[in-house]
């Protein structure tokens, strides 16, 4: 997995991870808290019309599902309903339905996904995964902050998961949005909701050769401050990719020994990391928690 951000791409949840934006890309400090996020209409009676060209339509079973245009504000309008009543609607900048009638959860039933984008610069995507039985069943939102949601079938069982990216280092130490590193996360649907699914995360460990190559490539041309962030997001990829003992002995190991701050760089690697999924603190942390 790699950790490169992909900007092209508005490119997170059950997982909390937090949504940034800031005026300019690549901009440094504290991003502005006011993120825009799709919000949900409330419409009285559940059968009255919501106006505007309908862009996408379809039937499945009894559920009729619409995306419409609100050409006044810009958005899209998502409008679901069951044998003519409303059951779901919602508004937001580039919304839309995909995997319409698929079995996203493995019950037998359609389900359909709505998307969400919020506007903004680099900034917010979103999933609602909705179920299509006798009753409309909300199986909750998958937030893929400042990235996409990508969902497929990781391990051929014929359930898709989701793969988002751990958008928690955005803006961390100084570091430019740019440089932000964020590792691939995959959510398998389980009890009713999508949970982190690590052992689809786990990929085998590099060998030696390979680490040292990465190490002297990642610390080339740094002599002093904070660390490339590719040296470290290596570090990171590995922990995501199961390969927790592996990354802190590397980090360890990497780092050059003529520049300081390594122990407080490590500390608050393994505080940003603490909480995250599939979180395995380094080995000395063990003992304590």
């Amino acid at each position: 997995m790699r950790t490169a951000v992909r900007i092209a791409v508005a490119t997170v949840s059950v997982l909390a991870i937090a949504a940034f934006i800031a005026s300019r890309m690549g901009e440094k400090g504290t991003p502005a808290p006011d993120v825009p996020t799709a919000r949900p209409i409330r419409v009285l009676p559940p059968d009255s019309v919501i106006a505007g060209p309908v862009d996408t339509q379809a039937t499945i079973g009894a559920y009729t599902l619409r995306v419409l245009r609100d050409t006044a504000a810009g958005d899209q309008i998502v409008d679901i309903a069951r044998a003519g009543h409303r059951v779901f609607a919602v508004r937001a900048f580039g919304a839309r339905l995909e995997l319409v009638g698929r079995d996203l959860t493995g019950d037998r039933s359609p389900d359909v996904v709505v998307r969400q984008y919020s506007g903004g610069m680099h900034c917010c995507s979103q999933a609602t995964v909705l179920g299509l039985g006798p009753t409309l069943i909300n199986y909750g939102t998958i937030d893929g902050a400042d990235g996409d949601i990508e969902f497929d079938d990781i391990d051929n069982d014929g359930v898709m998961e989701a793969k988002v990216n751990d958008f928690r280092f955005a803006y961390w130490r100084d570091y430019a949005f740019v440089e932000t590193q964020a590792p691939d996360v995959i959510l398998r649907f389980r009890a009713g909701g999508y949970q982190p699914a690590c052992d689809l995360m786990r990929e085998d460990p590099p060998d030696n050769a390979t680490l040292n190559r990465r190490a002297r490539e990642l610390t080339d041309g740094w002599h002093a401050g904070n660390p490339p962030a590719e040296f470290w997001g290596y570090a990171v990829d590995l922990i995501y990719d199961g390969q927790a003992d592996l990354a802190w002995r590397w980090l360890d190991r990497a780092w050059p020994r003529a520049i300081g701050g390594k122990d407080e760089f490590m500390k608050d690697l393994r505080e940003k990391l603490r909480g995250s999924p599939c979180w395995s603190p380094p080995p000395g942390d063990r003992m304590v928690g």
